[in-house]
């Protein structure tokens, strides 16, 4: 008959899950990625052989007004864990075409909830997630990549047109 081991849990730190693996926590550094109404830190650990990075969102309340989009040339992954989010996204098209500029009138508004994932598309259009009602977290995956030739300065780039979208917040 075998022994019997007590183990003691113990709160997650870098250091101690090392020997594991990576442990990512919510950073205490200003993030290096801000907008209005959000913060991003990416990114803070790799999975996949170092080809897909993790990042971590903190997103606060807004009034829903998008003027802009971003798009990843991979698959992105995105989890909320202290609330639900709202994810806007827009129509995928050509990676190719660096010129392209997001349709405001393909938007669509995703509510994700803890517990429930998204995988983007590559080269779907999309605003940081907003959060449902209070500041929320969620953590995103995708592959680090250079700038679209042309948008060194920002990835966020206009919708066509110079149109807008408000995304409406139930509640």
């Amino acid at each position: 008959m075998g022994l019997e081991y007590n183990v003691a849990s113990e709160e997650l730190t870098i250091d101690g899950f090392a020997p594991y693996g990576q442990a990512i926590l919510l950073p205490e550094d200003p993030a290096p990625k801000q907008g209005e109404d959000w913060d991003c830190w990416f990114p803070l650990g790799t999975v996949s052989e170092g080809r897909t990075a993790v990042g971590i969102v903190t997103t606060r309340p807004t009034d829903g007004l998008i003027t802009a989009m971003e798009r990843e040339p991979k698959m992105e992954f995105l989890l909320p864990t202290s609330g639900a989010v709202i994810q806007a996204v827009a129509l995928p098209g050509d990676l190719s075409d660096h010129t392209q500029q997001p349709d405001a009138t393909t938007v669509k508004a995703f509510i994700i909830k803890p517990g429930q994932v998204i995988i983007m598309g590559p080269g779907t259009w999309h605003w940081a997630a907003l959060p449902l009602k209070e500041e929320t977290l969620y953590y995103f995956a995708t592959e680090p990549h250079p700038p679209e030739p042309g948008r060194e300065a920002s990835p966020w780039v206009p919708f066509l047109n110079g149109d807008t979208v408000r995304i409406l917040i139930p509640g």
